[in-house]
């Protein structure tokens, strides 16, 4: 009988220590902890793939890579199994109430989850459209402009005259500018030349660091006029400047200097020269602007031998395309001491036209 007890018991032993490790595989895998993926049934028909973040009596937290943190009440879930071994448990610093979810319980998760639309999915879209747009490009330093206007009047005479001219600017604002331009007027009437005049200038400007109101500058200037006394005129001046008034609305810059001046062609002669120059701009409305300049370099050894030359124009501003602005301007250049003494010592020019800047 002692011998018939003693084996039951061994046989009973041996059958719960093997059961043993099934059984808390399936308390694992009934059971699944915070931190596992888990699938959801619910009770609808539908499922849910997520991560488990909490439970409780009444309901479940998950974590869904699209939906963002989804609360399911107990009773729309049919079952619950873990796919994966449960994550690290968080660091004691983690608060769980981060982990709540306060929107309301979602009857049908699978369901409501966003479906992709003419192959976009919404939740990319939707991060898309909520991302901080790049940075716009800085303008670019350089500006371009280009002035045309063109007579032509047939009656008592024939006569054609146009003028074009054309600027390549580029600065950087109280650091540096580098300004070139060209101008051309040309007249025929009946025929025969009675204008003909090519002027050109390259003008650089530097800002000191320490007051970028104090500038120094470099300034060449070609003239070629082959119905004027001097023919053609070669120029270079350098200097200091200060700007006075800064924009807005107006700015007013002045410079002094010293250089040089030859004229050649019937005419071979040169001089050394002081220089000295204003320089305006005026915005008068948020399409209206004035802008000039005058300046005179007047001989070193005879202050009475002197060039000038004054120029203003008036712009403004077209509505109907970008860049384009209606143009006038005068311009009048003056020589003291001209060959021969009867040649024109005033040369003074009307123009308006059209300007286009890009």
């Amino acid at each position: 009988m002692i011998t018939y007890l003693n084996s039951t018991i061994i046989i009973v032993m041996t059958l719960v220590f093997n059961m043993a490790p099934t059984a808390f595989a399936m308390q694992d895998a009934a059971n699944p902890v915070p931190g596992q993926t888990v699938i959801v049934a619910l009770s609808s028909g539908d499922a849910i793939r997520a991560t488990l973040v909490s439970e409780t009596g009444d309901s479940i937290v998950l974590l869904h890579p699209v939906l963002g943190k989804v609360t399911l009440p107990r009773a729309s879930i049919a079952s619950m199994v873990a796919t994966t071994a449960p994550a690290a448990a968080p660091a004691a610093t983690t608060d769980d109430s981060a982990l709540r979810q306060e929107a309301q319980p979602a009857a049908n998760a699978v369901m409501d989850a966003p479906r992709p639309q003419d192959g976009v999915n919404p939740a990319d879209d939707a991060a898309a459209k909520g991302a901080v747009p790049a940075a716009a490009p800085p303008p670019s330093p350089w500006k371009f402009v280009i002035d045309a206007n063109v007579n032509y009047v047939n009656a008592a005479n024939d006569q054609l005259d146009f003028r074009a001219a054309g600027s390549a600017i580029y600065e950087v604002v109280d650091v540096e500018k580098w300004s070139n331009n060209i101008e051309f007027f040309y007249k025929v009437v009946d025929g025969g030349n009675t204008d003909n005049n090519l002027l050109g200038t390259s003008t650089y400007d530097r800002r000191f660091t320490s007051n970028p109101r104090v500038l120094w500058f470099v300034k060449g200037q070609g003239q070629s006029a082959p119905l004027e006394s001097y023919e053609n005129r070669l120029s270079a001046w350098g200097g200091l400047g200060y700007e006075f008034l800064k924009m807005p609305p107006a700015k007013l810059l002045g410079k002094i200097g010293a250089g040089y001046t030859y004229e050649f062609g019937d005419q071979n002669d040169g001089q050394a020269e002081l220089y000295a120059e204003l320089e305006w701009d005026w915005k008068v409305t948020e399409r209206q602007a004035i802008v000039g300049s005058y300046w005179i370099a007047p001989a070193f050894d005879d202050p009475s031998n002197f060039i000038h030359l004054f120029r203003t124009e008036w712009t403004m501003l077209l509505e109907d395309v970008k860049g384009l602005k209606l143009l006038g301007g005068i311009r009048w250049q003056y020589q003291s001491d001209v060959t021969p003494k009867d040649a024109l010592q005033n040369d003074i020019r009307l123009y308006a036209g059209l300007r286009f800047e890009m």
